[in-house]
């Protein structure tokens, strides 16, 4: 950040939480000004912008759309800014997962808090990096999973008084905590680090224009073959499959491709996702597919008299080795949020999810990926093989956001549940849903407003 003598603006939630985060910084030495703010995260955007140096500690995630303010005010500046968000578990995961992708330092403790400001105002760079041998053998042991122990690029971490830790480039020695407190210091620099999700990846060749004629109307949900038509510029992958709206020819187009095969119904209004058992796989005959349409569609009307019934998707059958789920929303900063998690019942059930900001480099994707408690169903196999599954799952995630990003006055979210992970390799998207704003009818309303 700025001079190592100015004092850090701290934004902080209430009273109670400014005394706390001044006496942890004093613990370390770290010359702040908590204020107490209503909403921390625009005030530190504002002192940021002022060109002041600024953090916030919150007891309340702050909206994903705040972090992208935050970062955009900080970016470009001597150093990240540092956040303490002090949640329930599940919240602050999540949050502070998605405020480091986007630069922010950001840990769910305030003494860690304290050791991240220390080591930012201490002008330490790459502290993962740092050498160790001069520290006892049971702080490198808690250190371990985020200091290289043979690095020299990261300047030195010792022991510094009453059993802190210092970290020094060899100029000065900087505490920064207990060996605890400074390790998830430590982690949080190092997920804040790398390129950012500003780096923007453009398709070409989309023709915009096909999009628009499937978009155009009034706020809705398009049902799953509409939507993927949407999606179709974007060469997004899908399965092998035809939208029928009679039992012969779902019957016809069944035995085309070749038993057996999964039917579904297709409605905008009754999403496969909400009701599992309007979905059927392994329907290996004719006769069989004829009962299945007729027998879906009865259970349909008879669930949702009012629902709009276009038929029923007969796709080929493929084989998956793990079912994601993703949700992608347009962001300021022509970014988008992306919520990725498992779509089985197990990972549903544990509420397996992180949160992104996309475009982001394939590096980075990894690393989001790997935050999942089931990763090792993406990221296991050979090293050849694990670099081919994570490119194929950020190739559609990037033609995702771009189709987000590309129409983010139009489209409020893109939803796919399930996008299968291949067991030959491979992705496709299953099932999606594409929610469409009012901006066609606020068009509309524009001239007659001017006039």
């Amino acid at each position: 950040m700025s001079d190592a003598t100015e004092r850090t603006v701290v934004l902080c939630e209430g009273a109670e939480l400014a005394v706390e985060v001044a006496r942890a910084a004093a613990h370390v030495g770290v010359q702040v000004e908590p204020r107490p703010s209503s909403d921390p995260a625009a005030d530190a955007a504002m002192v940021l912008q002022a060109g002041g140096v600024a953090a916030l500690a919150v007891a309340t995630p702050p909206s994903p759309r705040a972090l992208v303010s935050l970062a955009s005010a900080a970016h470009g500046r001597q150093g990240p800014v540092v956040a303490a968000i002090l949640a329930p578990p599940d919240d602050a995961a999540a949050t502070v997962a998605l405020a480091g992708d986007l630069g922010i330092v950001a840990v769910d403790e305030v003494r860690p808090f304290a050791s991240a400001l220390a080591l930012v105002r201490g002008g330490a760079r790459a502290p993962w990096a740092a050498a160790t041998r001069q520290l006892p053998d049971v702080d490198r042991v808690r250190l371990a999973r985020v200091v290289g122990v043979t690095e020299r690029s990261g300047g030195r971490l010792v022991r510094a008084d009453d059993g802190q830790l210092g970290w020094t480039d060899g100029d000065s020695v900087h505490r920064i905590g207990e060996p605890r407190d400074a390790a998830l210091a430590i982690a949080a620099l190092s997920a804040a680090s790398g390129p950012s999700a500003h780096a923007a990846s453009i398709l070409e060749g989309v023709d915009r224009s096909a999009v628009q004629e499937v978009l155009f109307g009034p706020p809705r949900p398009l049902s799953d073959p509409a939507s993927k038509a949407a999606l179709q510029p974007y060469g997004v992958p899908v399965p092998v499959e035809e939208l029928c709206t009679s039992p012969s020819r779902a019957s016809a187009e069944a035995a085309r491709m070749g038993f057996p095969v999964r039917i579904a119904l297709a409605s905008p209004d009754l999403r496969i996702w909400d009701h599992p058992d309007l979905a059927v796989d392994g329907v290996d005959n004719a006769a069989r597919v004829r009962d299945v349409f007729r027998q879906m569609m009865t259970l349909a009307k008879s669930r949702t008299p009012a629902a709009r019934l276009l038929g029923v998707t007969v796709t080929a059958t493929s084989v998956a080795r793990a079912l994601l789920r993703v949700e992608l929303r347009p962001l300021p900063e022509g970014l988008v949020l992306a919520q990725i998690g498992f779509a089985d019942p197990h990972g549903v059930a544990a509420g397996d999810h992180t949160r992104t900001a996309l475009p982001a480099p394939v590096d980075r994707i990894e690393r989001v990926l790997a935050r999942l408690a089931g990763a090792t169903l993406l990221l296991s196999g050979t090293p050849t093989q694990r670099r081919e599954t994570v490119d194929a799952i950020a190739d559609v995630l990037l033609r995702l956001a771009a189709f987000a990003r590309d129409h983010h006055d139009e489209v409020e979210s893109v939803e796919v549940d399930p996008m299968a992970v291949l067991v030959g390799g491979g992705v496709e998207l299953r099932e999606a849903c594409v929610r469409v704003g009012d901006a066609f009818l606020r068009s509309l309303e524009a001239p007659a407003a001017g006039g």
